[in-house]
Parts: structure tokens; C-alpha cells; sequence
């Protein structure tokens, strides 16, 4: 404001004239319509946004990335695109970037013509006070308009040259890339042929090289081949002749294992006669004891009674006892004996150990022929085996000698202790 005055001063002349005018109508209470304005007169208002350099290289890389992605599709191969979608990631980026800027500017060239406007409405009340000053003014706005006119020209001029040059610049670029591509794409397949020489001359060094083994090996597998030939015949004549040496060997076992077989036959059915013969003499033993037995158990009876009859008759005999006693030791000591005889035949165990006190208390039933007819294991401090040995031993001991006459009775049914000792078998 103070510029255009200081440029103009007569209007600030008019201004201090219009303003003392004002005040007087003021005071004397005069009322005036308000003076229309001339529509044709009134300064067009230029809404204009400002874009910053950075915004317009953006815009104008955009363009060039653009561009430069269209000729870079139809010139890269299928590779080449895979590589550059990096490429057009990054530039859709910048775009955005550069969209971003522009709203920005558009939004502060927005504020700056919405503060302009603000600026000329004051400006216009201004000067519907003044009249005189803001038809200056309109005249200073008029010029001032013109003159942002013609900055625009230029300044759009500026871009339009400055867009051309981009353009130039865009397409020398593409060029470039273009012939960059070719040599590129040149370069590789020259990469790519010198490779698939070098390829096929070691292809054909390894097929050369390959040819010349095999043929080693089959000259050595057919040497191989032709020495295990000879040994085969050589083996097929060994084993020829061990067939032949064999055969006569199997001979000869048969006949020897025939001649066994009739030996093995003829000592069986001697062996079967002599245990028939034996069964059958135990068996006659067995009957005659039975005979005997039952005469003996009828005269036991008889004694039996006969002594009953003698101990009430003589119960008040003081011998009695001392003969009990004696009875007692007797069958005692016998009862000694017949362990230390039982143990002649008594075989170890396998599973008791050597050191070990074996003790077993066991009780037999004899005939009067010393046979026995049951034999059991009362006590025994050894397992199983140790019981099933005593019994062995006490069958394989009999018969075992018995008195004869009416003192066998003291000896039918005998309890005795067997220990053997640590030398027995």
C-alpha cells in the first residue's frame, strides 16, 4: 500500500481529501447510496498456484520415468522387466511423492488467493469510502494484474521451455538407454555364445574322455571276464572230482552207517530182551514179596495181638522201658546207616553250590525185602532239585538191608536224616 503511494502521490493526496470529506458528511449526518461500481472496473481477481522446483523436477522426472518404462518394456526382454519392476516401484513412489508436492502447492497457492482476496475485499471497502483513492488503486491493480499477466506468459513460457527441453532430455535419455540395452543385450548373447562354445568343447572333451574309459573297462572286464572263465573251469574240475571223491566217500558212509544201523538194531533188541527179562524178574520178585508180605502181615497181625496180649500180662515189668530205649537207639543208628548209604548214590545238583550244607529229613517204607515202596522228603533246606536227587538216590540204593523176623516191624516205616558231605559226587 505505502509503495503505490509513495509511487503515486497524488493519491494520497485524494486519500486525506476523501477522508476529511468523509468525516464532515459524518458529523452533519448526511446520508448517501452507496456508489455503484462499475462492473468493467473492478480488478479481476487471478487465482494462480505456485509450484516449486523440486515439484517440477519431480513432474518432469515423472514424465521421464514414464517414458523411459515404455521403452524399456518394448526393448528389455523378459529378464530385463523382472529387474526393472524395482525400477518402476521406486518411480510409482516418486509420482506419489511429486503428486503430494503439488496438492501442497495448490493448497498454499490456494490460502495465498484466499488471503489476496481477503486483502482486495479490505481494499474494496477501502475504497467505497474512498472512491477517489480506490479508483487509483484499481488503476495500480489493473497495471499490477497486467504486469502478473505478463509474468505468467513468461512464466509459463519458462515451463513450456523448460518442458520441451525435458522432453529432449527424456528422449536423448530413452535413446541412450535404448543403444545401452542393445549393447547390453549384444554383450550377453556374445557372453552366451562364447559360453555355449566352451561348453560344447568340454562336452566334447568329457565324451572323448568317457569313450577312451570305457573302452579300458571293457577291455578290463573282459580280461577279468576271460581269467574268472578259467577259473570257473578250473573250479567245475575240482569240483568234478570232489563230486566223484564225494560220491565214493557217501558210499563208503552208507555202508558203514548201514552196518551201524544193524549193529544199533541187534544191541537194542538185546538190550530190550535183557530189560524184558529183568522187568519180568522184578516183576516176579515184586509178586513174590507181595505174597510174602501179605503171609508176613497176616502173622504181624497175629504177633500183634499175641504181644498185646504179653504187654498187659507183663506192664508192670520194669525192664520194659530199658528195652524201649534200646529198640529206640537201634533203629536210630540204623537210620545213620542208611543215610551213609543213601549218599553212595547221591548225586549233586548242578544248581547248588559246592560249599553249601545240604540237609534234607526223609521218610521211607520198606518190604521186607528192603524195597522200597515210598519214599518222601519231610524237611529239606534245598530247592527242587535237591528233594528230586534225594528220592533218586534212595530208589537207585535199594533194596536196603532189613532184619528178618518180628524186629522188621520196628523197620516197615523209617524216618531218617540225609547230609551228605562236600566230596560227595
Amino acid at each position: 500500500m505505502w509503495q503505490i503511494l509513495r509511487r503515486n502521490p497524488r493519491a494520497l493526496y485524494w486519500s486525506l481529501g476523501l477522508h476529511l470529506l468523509f468525516g464532515l458528511l459524518f458529523f452533519v449526518s448526511a446520508q448517501f447510496t452507496r456508489p455503484t461500481v462499475d462492473a468493467g472496473n473492478r480488478s479481476r481477481v487471478v487465482i494462480a498456484s505456485i509450484v516449486s522446483d523440486r515439484a517440477l523436477e519431480s513432474l518432469v522426472a515423472d514424465i521421464q520415468s514414464s517414458d523411459a518404462e515404455r521403452a524399456a518394456d518394448s526393448a528389455l526382454t523378459e529378464e530385463a522387466r523382472a529387474g526393472e519392476a524395482e525400477a518402476a516401484r521406486q518411480a510409482e513412489a516418486q509420482r506419489a511423492e511429486a503428486a503430494e508436492t503439488a496438492r501442497q502447492a495448490e493448497l498454499a497457492a490456494e490460502r495465498q488467493a484466499e488471503e489476496q482476496a481477503r486483502r482486495e475485499a479490505e481494499e474494496n471497502a477501502q475504497r467505497a469510502a474512498e472512491q477517489a483513492a480506490q479508483r487509483q488503486a484499481e488503476v495500480e491493480a489493473q497495471r499490477q494484474a497486467r504486469d502478473a499477466e505478463q509474468r505468467e506468459t513468461q512464466r509459463q513460457a519458462a515451463l513450456e521451455a523448460q518442458r520441451q527441453a525435458a522432453l529432449e532430455a527424456q528422449r536423448q535419455a530413452q535413446e541412450t538407454a535404448r543403444r545401452q540395452a542393445a549393447r547390453d543385450a549384444e554383450r550377453r548373447a556374445e557372453a552366451a555364445r562364447q559360453e555355449a562354445s566352451e561348453a560344447r568343447r568340454a562336452a566334447e572333451v568329457e565324451a572323448r574322455r568317457q569313450v577312451e574309459a570305457l573302452a579300458q573297462r571293457q577291455a578290463e572286464e573282459e580280461r577279468l571276464a576271460e581269467e574268472a572263465r578259467a577259473r570257473a573251469r578250473e573250479e567245475q574240475r575240482r569240483a568234478e572230482e570232489a563230486a566223484r571223491e564225494m560220491a565214493s566217500e557217501r558210499e563208503r558212509l552208507r555202508e558203514a552207517a548201514e552196518l551201524a544201523r544193524q549193529e544199533e538194531r541187534e544191541r537194542q533188541a538185546d538190550l530190550e530182551r535183557e530189560q524184558a527179562a529183568a522187568e519180568f524178574e522184578r516183576q516176579q520178585r515184586i509178586a513174590r514179596e507181595a505174597a510174602r508180605m501179605a503171609e508176613q502181615e497176616e502173622r504181624r497181625l497175629a504177633e500183634d495181638m499175641l504181644q498185646r496180649q504179653l504187654e498187659e500180662e507183663s506192664r508192670i515189668d520194669d525192664n520194659r522201658p530199658q528195652t524201649t530205649q534200646a529198640s529206640s537207639n537201634k533203629i536210630k543208628a540204623y537210620g545213620d546207616r542208611l543215610g551213609s548209604h543213601v549218599e553212595q548214590y547221591w548225586i549233586r545238583p548242578s544248581e547248588t553250590n559246592q560249599g553249601q550244607d545240604l540237609e534234607a529229613v526223609v521218610s521211607v517204607r520198606l518190604t521186607r525185602s528192603g524195597d522200597v515202596i515210598s519214599v518222601d522228603v519231610l524237611q529239606s533246606n534245598g530247592n527242587i532239585s535237591f528233594v528230586q536227587s534225594v528220592i533218586a538216590a534212595v530208589r537207585s540204593a535199594e533194596p536196603f538191608p532189613v532184619p528178618d523176623g518180628p524186629e522188621f516191624e520196628n523197620f516197615r516205616q523209617l524216618k531218617f536224616k540225609f547230609k551228605p558231605g562236600n566230596n560227595s559226587r
